[in-house]
């Protein structure tokens, strides 16, 4: 009998989508603050609103974590059971590609256009269409589809992870794990010695542009992700062992990085080692705590049925939700101030129809576009599974049909 035919199905895993729910959740709340009242003049950005505002950008380090452990999973697994590096990184590259690329363009082309008909400010730059306005140094001002800078850190990712690992296994001797430890090193440790040399940040915002948001500064937050995929694979122990105990200690450390950004917001910005401190753990915090709770989540694959459809639709919306929301908020905020509108009578419903239609036009865009075009990737490559190993597996991220699983992964030789 075919050992494919007679796996198990994939299943969704719901711990993990329910930290995707969440994180995109706290984007949303974030972004629509800014957007539909600070950027109007409703509120400031000030005092205690101004830094649970900053605390929000750690949702989209437990974005970069959890991309960081689905994609170190499908690469490991990918380099276990295809064998040759070339068509592991070939399979590889195009799944990601087919999956990502067309999505982005679309709306860099929205963005392109909201720009030129000046419901947004900045302008499109090539750099845009080649992932690398952020690459190594801070974004130009007036941003242009500002939200793009975690897309293409995804990107770059995406794009090095493969070459490291075909670089370490040409360099070295060493057995598919080492590998994998090296590859994780390089990404969590040249960011970090990178943020240690350049100049402490004076403010929030200088730390936003400066090293939040360029790729090279910030690289390690997919690389915790990638060690968590590790742990999963060669050391089920630990990833079994304690799991309570481990995710109340991640939850600490993701509290305790929240409590030193209100102070650093309130209080000094530059209150502990000039600066340097901010530099290096207001990013590394949030992922090593994620990384912590990561394997008591992954093993809630249950979840009530209610909040396991939600989470489940937003893992495959989350995508298009973080692409459109923006573009429907700036097109929202400038036909109100075109009509004369008085946003602060009619910000009230005009939010909670902006968050309807993002997910009603996420939907809309993953079914008739996002999908169909990934879909083809099924044509040139071979589906390789992501999740943690030793149980239950989760499709790729935005991927809904369910199919036979590869088989399990080999040890080493």
């Amino acid at each position: 009998m075919n050992p494919v035919q007679s796996s198990p199905r994939y299943q969704r895993n719901f711990g993990l989508d329910l930290l995707r729910t969440i994180a995109i959740s706290v984007v949303l709340m974030n972004h629509g603050f800014l957007g539909f009242f600070v950027g109007p003049g409703l509120s400031r950005w000030e005092g205690w609103r101004a830094a649970l505002s900053a605390c929000a950008v750690f949702s989209i380090e437990w974005l970069f974590v959890l991309s960081g452990f689905l994609i170190g999973s499908m690469m490991i697994r990918s380099f276990e059971t295809r064998g040759g590096w070339g068509a592991s990184a070939r399979d590889f590259w195009l799944r990601r590609w087919f999956r990502t690329i067309p999505n982005y363009y679309l709306f860099l082309l929205v963005n392109a256009l909201l720009a030129w008909w000046g419901v947004e400010e900045g302008r499109f730059a090539w750099s845009f269409a080649l992932f690398s306005q952020n690459l190594a140094s801070a974004q130009v001002k007036p941003l242009f589809f500002a939200e793009a800078w975690s897309l293409a850190l995804d990107e770059w990712f995406y794009f090095l992870m493969p070459l490291l690992l075909g670089l370490a296994a040409l360099l070295t001797r060493l057995e598919r794990r080492q590998l994998f430890w090296i590859v994780a090193g390089l990404l969590i440790g040249v960011p970090s010695v990178l943020r240690t040399v350049v100049t402490p940040s004076a403010h929030f915002f200088q730390w936003d542009d400066d090293i939040r948001r360029v790729t090279l500064m910030h690289l390690d937050a997919t690389g915790w992700g990638v060690v968590a995929a590790i742990l999963s694979r060669w050391h089920p122990r630990w990833w079994a062992s304690w799991q309570g105990a481990k995710a109340l200690l991640g939850l600490t450390l993701t509290i305790g990085a929240a409590a030193a950004m209100f102070y650093f917001m309130l209080i000094d910005w530059r209150g502990f080692a000039g600066g340097r401190f901010n530099d290096l753990a207001l990013i590394a915090a949030p992922g090593v705590g994620i990384v912590l709770i990561l394997p008591w989540l992954a093993s809630q694959r249950a979840g009530v049925p209610g909040l396991r459809w939600l989470a489940a639709r937003m893992g495959d919306y989350s995508y298009s939700v973080y692409l459109c929301h923006f573009p429907l908020m700036l097109l929202m905020v400038h036909f109100a101030k075109a009509l004369g509108l008085d946003l602060g009578i009619h910000v009230g419903w005009m939010v909670p129809l902006w968050l309807v239609l993002v997910l009603a036009l996420s939907a809309l865009v993953f079914h008739i576009f996002e999908k169909p075009v990934s879909d083809l990737r099924e044509r040139f490559t071979r589906r390789v599974q992501a999740g943690p190993f030793g149980t239950q597996p989760v499709l790729e991220p935005g991927v809904r049909r369910r199919e036979p699983m590869v088989p399990a992964p080999s040890p080493d030789p």
